[in-house]
């Protein structure tokens, strides 16, 4: 038979002879590739082997070139279902309409996707009943037909309380594996480690993917690591599928997720890079109520809102379904539908229902005189009125599964109904054959075997008409059935039920006992929430669980748990109300030692908020307490708190003590994560003490302890340290480390790391010269939303280049930096104002106040007086002020800091005061080897400044100097550095009299053009 289009002739079989058994299979799948605006005309074998999946009309005889005699013909109207059948309707389809671009605009991003091999993510939201769900499964069925290789999941977030823990996300993996529901431990395990060892072609990966997937769903512990390794696995699980065919991730009812859930799709769409990976959201807009900035700033993200349809579509649908229906009760139906698809659809139903309407040659006619149409007002009216219609005892059945979810067993409802399954099964499919309820077929599905209301708001109906009294009685009957189960990944659905119940009926000792069962279940839904790398999910769960625990005794350890799960959710100011409330509980229950591990846990989200006084307020006095009281690893969280400030105060030796005490209680009772966070601490420390060398040693020790024991972020943590004490050694090398822990922050999928390390990544990128670093590194950032007090810091470096470049202004600046100086209670991030004044005043030519700013900056910020107080020498050496240059040049030897890079520093500040005081000869000397320094380290800025203040203290008639100037110029022009080569084109026109000082920094800020600074305040 030919398959017919306006563009080509395409044969599948040849009627008389049959098909071969490879074309059957194909067959549905083939014509479902042709452009759906064409005219399809198929043979009788085609039809019969296609019938499954396409809607076919007769076309009458038709003759054939090279056929002796005319041949039975079919139109093709529409697919309606997937391969063999697959996923049709018993009942018939209500046409597509009104969604033609936006499922061509589908089509196009999935080919688009294959084609430029990159992930994107497609979110569409609209009000219940608008069409997300029809036109995803539009989508599913044309991509089921692609001759490309696909790989397609879907998943479904559940209606529980705060969300199920990655409920959807493991019904991917489920079916990925093939998994059933009633499937156990041991073949779980088997089924997942043949997925991955036919999909991960790499053994080392499989290691670590394999354990993360079981962790998903259920099956043993979490790998260590936490949130970063977890999803660091599931994505390059998917990323490893996408080599070899696009990846189709469909997630329904978005609304639902659990928060974990929401950050992994936008990990998964920041992160992989390079692979051809599809996403798409289903969601009601409640989602945008959860989650404002969805999407917001994502690369490669597409917001489809669906509007309700038009009239001329909704008569289209009308007339799809029911040809004859009269044309009033269209006018009434089209009206009362305002445009939403499934209020029409839900009307022909009640009138089948109602048996005015019947089935015939697929499709509806009436059954005589409709009479008057009286139609309710609004869907869910009409999809009550359909359920008022029921016999009581299947209205009950339908509430009773509507506990249960939008997908139920057989096995959940006969245990909160309390009927015999086989009784129910008739039942349900008589519920089936009323559309209410569908049953999952494909075998592909972990729901094989399992029902679901054909739409989700007819199980949001059914449910909201059960009386509250018999609510609980319910909600009861299905937490037991889950329990019955064992299951960890049923955890929330378990706690959804038992609060469920007691919200029902919370009064009297009835509601008491079910209040503790619901704690309990709360608490091991956080449990699993918090395995697997969901603290906002972990988080909502203990909010629920407080909601019930009214003891002080039960409420403080819930308090303090909420705490530390809002710290790591990066909420600093609920995890400060949860653990000063639970301190606050201890300390009226008397139970001093108890309020320890809370006091620890306070300090450190004060500390992660950069208050670090807040914190000295709650450790010191917590400290004095604990001391012969608490227990070893509650001393030892304090002791390690308390010390990270001490390092943020410059108070090295009470910091260095605090770490030594601390180290000894972790190593004795193997606390291997707050061993290593104490060990970066203690060599951070020891690097401000003038022990540099000493500190490098115990960070590479805490890095190797990091790798052994699976801890990927405290690995990024080292080599942050690494990089910060190599840079004042080898600026060249610490940027080699930096850009290899920027590549592992990136693979973890840490925001927070990554943005420290590209700022001190792009300060060192200044001396190296790669100016360019900065802003690549930044590019993907640009559109996030980071607070200003994270953000500035982090592309300071950017800044300074923006100003030594002339493309700043310096007014605009100061103002961005002002609010960093106001309030601060970290040192170093306080810094960060006097260094951007101290850089305006440096291009403005204006070098004494560029010293003063930077020695001041010295003064308060401990970490930082390595690298600025040689820049504070070269301004005063600039502004011929050799008693300044003196004073840096002491209290940088004073630091105790040392390294090739300083070595090379201090050479050329002592040349810049040779020349100063006259000597001449010896300044030349020292200036050859401190520029033959910067050269062999490879730091061309450092070089370039030298040789400005050669040129300016010796004269540009001096012959090493005139070399220096033309090498200066050389690098300044490759860098761009505008405002630094009009200082320097200042000092060769100069006389290179130092004596001058005052008189030619007047002249050379006229001649650089530049006006005032505005002063930023920096207390």
């Amino acid at each position: 038979a030919g398959v017919l289009t306006g563009e080509a002739a395409v044969t599948l079989g040849a009627s008389n002879q049959g098909m071969v058994a490879g074309d059957l299979v194909n067959t549905a799948s083939r014509l479902q590739s042709v452009a759906a605006a064409d005219t399809v005309l198929v043979g009788d074998t085609t039809q019969r082997a296609a019938s499954g999946a396409i809607a076919f009309e007769p076309a009458g005889e038709q003759a054939l070139k090279g056929k002796a005699l005319p041949i039975q013909a079919w139109v093709a109207l529409r697919v309606v279902s997937k391969r063999k059948g697959l996923g049709r309707s018993d009942r018939l389809e209500a046409p597509f309409v009104g969604r033609d671009s936006e499922l061509r605009l589908l089509k196009d991003l999935f080919h688009a996707t294959a084609r430029e091999q990159r992930a994107r993510l497609v979110s569409i939201t609209g009000q219940g009943g608008i069409g997300k769900s029809r036109l995803a499964w539009e989508f599913l069925k044309y991509v089921d037909g692609v001759v490309e290789g696909v790989w397609w999941h879907d998943g479904r977030s559940p209606a529980y309380g705060e969300g199920v823990t990655f409920w959807a996300l493991g019904e991917m993996i489920r079916s990925r594996a093939g998994l059933l529901e009633t499937d156990d431990t041991d073949t779980t395990r088997s089924k997942v480690a043949e997925m991955v060892r036919q999909h991960v072609p790499d053994e080392g990966e499989r290691t670590w993917i394999g354990p993360a997937l079981l962790a998903l769903l259920g099956v043993g512990d979490a790998p260590a690591g936490g949130r970063d390794e977890l999803f660091r696995a599931w994505r390059t699980f998917f990323e490893r599928l996408a080599s070899t065919g696009t990846v189709g991730l469909l997630f329904e009812d978005l609304q639902w997720a659990d928060a974990g859930l929401l950050d992994f799709i936008d990990h998964l769409l920041e992160w992989s890079r390079g692979v051809p990976i599809l996403i798409i959201t289903l969601a009601r807009p409640d989602l945008l109520v959860r989650r404002p900035d969805w999407g917001a700033g994502r690369r490669n993200f597409l917001a489809l809102g669906l509007e309700p349809l038009s009239e001329p579509a909704m008569h289209e649908l009308l007339a799809g379904l029911v040809p004859g229906l009269p044309a009033a009760a269209v006018r009434s139906i089209v009206a009362r539908a305002d445009g939403i698809p499934l209020y029409a659809v839900e009307t022909i139903r009640m009138l089948v229902a109602d048996g005015r309407l019947r089935e015939a040659d697929g499709r509806y006619e009436p059954v005589g005189e409709l009479g008057e149409l009286t139609v309710p007002e609004t869907l869910q009216a009409l999809i009550a009125a359909r359920l008022d219609g029921l016999g009581p005892s299947d209205r009950a059945l339908l509430q009773d599964a509507a506990v249960l979810g939008q997908t139920f067993t057989l096995d959940g409802l006969a245990a909160v109904s309390g009927e015999e399954k086989t009784a129910l099964q008739g039942r349900l499919r008589d519920l089936a054959r009323a559309e209410l309820i569908v049953q999952e077929v494909d075998p592909r599905s972990p729901e094989r075997g399992m029902y679901g209301f054909v739409q989700a708001l007819i199980r949001e109906v059914a449910y909201g008409t059960l009386a509250r009294r018999d609510r609980r009685s319910r909600h009861l009957a299905a937490a037991r059935f889950f329990e019955s189960l064992g299951e960890d990944d049923l955890a929330g659905a378990l706690a959804g039920h038992y609060i469920a119940a007691w919200q029902a009926a919370p009064e009297g000792p009835e509601g008491d006992a079910v209040a503790v069962q619901a704690r309990l279940a709360l608490v091991g839904a956080a449990d699993r929430a918090q395995n697997l790398g969901s603290p906002e999910g972990a988080l909502g769960f203990f909010e629920q669980a407080l909601l019930v625990a009214k003891d002080p005794a039960e409420r403080a350890p819930i308090l303090e748990r909420a705490g530390r799960a809002a710290s790591h959710a990066l909420q600093p100011d609920r995890a400060e109300a949860f653990l000063r409330e639970a301190i606050d509980l201890r300390r009226q229950m008397d139970d001093p030692a108890g309020m320890f591990g809370a006091a620890a846990a306070l300090g450190s989200a004060l500390i992660s908020g950069r208050r670090n006084e807040d914190a000295c307020a709650v450790l010191e006095p917590a400290l004095a307490e604990a001391e012969g009281a608490a227990s070893p690893p509650d001393l030892a969280a304090l002791l390690g708190a308390l010390a990270r400030v001490r390092f943020s105060q410059d108070r090295v030796n009470e910091g260095l003590a605090l770490a030594d005490r601390c180290l000894a209680i972790a190593e004795r009772e193997e606390l291997h994560e707050l061993l290593v966070e104490v060990l970066i601490n203690k060599g951070s420390l020891l690097s401000k003490a003038g022990r540099p060398v000493e500190g490098i040693a115990l960070v590479e020790a805490a890095r190797r302890l990091a790798v052994e024991q699976g801890f990927p972020a405290w690995e990024g943590r080292a080599l942050v340290a690494l990089s910060l004490n190599m840079a004042i050694r080898d600026p060249r090398a610490a940027v080699e480390l930096e850009r290899e822990a920027i590549a592992l922050a990136r693979r973890i999928g840490r925001r927070d790391m990554e943005l420290t390390l590209i700022g001190n990544a792009g300060e060192d990128s200044l001396r190296t010269g790669e100016w360019d670093f900065q802003a690549v590194a930044f590019a993907s950032l640009d559109e996030l939303e980071i607070e200003p007090a994270i953000r500035l810091p982090m592309e300071g470096a950017s800044t300074v280049i923006g100003l030594l470049r002339g493309t700043l202004d310096m007014e605009q600046v100061a103002a961005r930096y002002q609010a960093l100086s106001g309030g601060a209670q970290d040192n170093d991030l306080a810094s960060n104002a006097i260094d951007m004044r101290a850089w305006g005043s440096f291009v403005g030519g204006r070098f004494d106040e560029a010293s003063a700013s930077w020695l001041e900056m010295a003064e308060l910020s401990t970490l930082n007086a390595p690298y600025v107080l040689p820049r504070a020498a070269t301004a005063a050496l600039l502004a011929g002020d050799a008693a300044g240059a003196r004073l840096a040049l002491d209290r940088l030897v004073a630091t105790g800091a040392h390294g090739r890079a300083l070595d090379v520093d201090r050479m050329a500040i002592r040349a810049g005061l040779a020349a100063l005081d006259g000597q001449t000869s010896d300044a030349v000397a020292l200036y050859r080897t401190a520029i033959a320094g910067w050269r062999d380290l490879g730091l061309p800025w450092d070089e370039a400044v030298t040789s400005l203040v050669f040129v300016r203290l010796a004269g540009a008639q001096q012959p090493d100097a005139r070399v220096a100037a033309d090498s200066a110029r050389t690098i300044l022009e490759g860098l761009g550095a505008k405002r630094v080569l009009e200082i320097l084109d200042a000092s060769i026109a100069s006389a290179g009299d130092p004596s001058t000082g005052g008189r030619e920094r007047e002249r050379d800020s006229e001649a650089v053009g530049t006006g005032s600074v505005p002063e930023v305040d920096a207390h």
